[in-house]
């Protein structure tokens, strides 16, 4: 087996294939053997990387939020206004979910703790400096659901991805920001 590539290196195809596993396998049947075997190294190679099969899915939480954050950081240095930036985050998301289908498994696992839900945080009191707490809470909600629930039957093919379906999914989640 191959064991000479750079340590980064073995590092992110494992934590790209434990991604892989967690689609197919799920938390509670996760294998460290499997990925290991996926990468073509040695079962013993991952724990060089990770003390652990949890600090591997750690890691794979961490690669998926950086990746999701960077697109993220972008959206919001190209629209400042708090309303647009937030409309435009939630259909950012659901592009980064459909062009990785294969992250939406560790997604699904964490949703609260993910860059949307942070950043739904950070921009809906600037979108409604006036309202109360809880109508805040709700219309952040109510775009979140509208992103999450977009992504799910768009997976499912329930909708199809294209323009037109982006441009309604905008309105509606510019709807709920009115």
């Amino acid at each position: 087996m191959d064991e000479e590539r750079g340590s980064d290196s073995v590092r992110e195809q494992l934590i790209i294939a434990g991604i892989a596993e967690l689609e197919n396998h799920g938390i509670a049947d996760f294998s460290l053997r499997r990925v290991a075997s996926v990468c073509n190294i040695s079962c013993a190679a991952p724990y060089k990387r990770f003390k652990n099969k949890e600090m591997l899915i750690e890691a794979i939480f961490e690669y998926i939020k950086n990746q999701l954050n960077l697109l993220l950081d972008q959206v919001e240095a190209v629209f400042p206004e708090p309303k647009t930036c937030l409309t435009e985050c939630c259909l950012a998301y659901i592009r980064f979910c459909i062009a990785n289908p294969h992250f939406r498994a560790v997604l699904l696992l964490s949703e609260k703790n993910l860059p949307l839900g942070e950043r739904v945080k950070k921009l809906v009191p600037l979108c409604f400096p006036e309202k109360e707490e809880e109508e805040r809470d709700y219309r952040g909600y109510a775009a979140r659901c509208i992103a999450y629930g977009s992504v799910s039957l768009l997976l499912k093919g329930e909708l199809e991805y294209n323009d037109r379906t982006m441009a309604r999914i905008k309105e509606n989640i510019m709807r709920e920001l009115e």
